[in-house]
């Protein structure tokens, strides 16, 4: 617990502010994130690392560039297929003269960890960085700035209060799932939890003049981080499924007391996605 405690205390400094500075520096961050989740991903899946692996490596830097070469949504969509076509050649084509080392689970567990890493971790830089718009008090503001916290409030907020809810009243086990010691208390209790704080961030924003927040904001808000929390819940409970099915613990030991990078950031890279289009519909009703 106190090696868990010191590395959050580490941690929480350098996110927030690489989150608040945002741009070239948070895309980096993420770029590098994404490159040690990959490898996380590949060798508990494959064991070791593979040359079919370095097709995955090299598309998500290729992918990542283009996010910060193409700011245009529209563009940066088309863009994305162009890669995803490329990137699923290079790998068939990787994967027929590598035959004899390279087996089917290789080859769709190198599809799967661009997708599920690089591509789902990615959208915490595009929520950053999208919408930039009119202030109330004068000059502009990144929209994206405000929501981008959004996804660890949900995240984070939903991993607190689950674990504390849990253990003061978990008594209804998830039976079945790949986390046989996580309650539905629990479970619920991070949503509630989740809520609370999102309401709590947009009753602050709302006080502050920060266009298009408002006094409906705090309701708002409390809705959008409780669906996160349970986007954020599925992606732990994903992570759990894939570590209990390789018969691993943790995906990795760089970050003492949370494990790898992909334990750590499990269930943000599925918050993020949704917590972006969410913020899409809330700009442009």
């Amino acid at each position: 617990m106190l090696k868990r405690l010191l590395t959050t205390a580490i941690m929480l400094p350098i996110l927030a502010v690489v989150l608040f500075f945002g741009g070239g520096w948070l895309l980096a961050v993420t770029l590098v994130l994404a490159l040690i989740g990959m490898y996380e991903f590949y060798t508990a899946i494959s064991k070791k690392t593979l040359p079919i692996h370095f097709v995955g490596y090299f598309f998500a830097i290729i992918y990542f560039i283009s996010l910060h070469v193409v700011q245009d949504f529209y563009l940066y969509r088309d863009i994305f297929f162009v890669i995803m076509i490329f990137f699923f050649l290079a790998a068939q084509f990787c994967w027929v003269i590598t035959f004899k080392k390279t087996t089917l689970k290789n080859f769709l567990a190198t599809l799967a960890g661009f997708l599920y890493v690089p591509f789902m971790l990615s959208f915490v830089y595009l929520v950053r960085r999208e919408f930039v718009l009119p202030h109330l008090g004068g000059g502009f503001v990144g929209v994206g700035f405000y929501f981008v916290w959004m996804i660890f409030i949900s995240a984070s907020g939903s991993d607190v209060f689950a674990y504390l809810v849990g253990r003061a009243f978990g008594r209804h086990k998830l039976k079945g799932s790949p986390s046989p010691g996580k309650t539905w208390e629990g479970c619920f209790g991070g949503i509630l939890g989740a809520a609370l704080l999102g309401c709590l961030y947009g009753w602050f924003l709302s006080t502050n003049n920060v266009k298009y927040f408002d006094a409906s904001t705090p309701m708002a808000f409390a809705i959008v981080a409780g669906i996160g929390a349970i986007a954020s819940q599925m992606g732990d409970l994903f992570a759990s499924a894939v570590k209990r099915s390789m018969g691993i613990k943790d995906f990795g030991n760089l970050l003492p007391g949370h494990g790898g990078v992909l334990d750590r950031f499990d269930s943000i890279m599925v918050t993020a996605p949704l917590m972006y289009f969410m913020m899409w519909r809330w700009v442009l009703p």
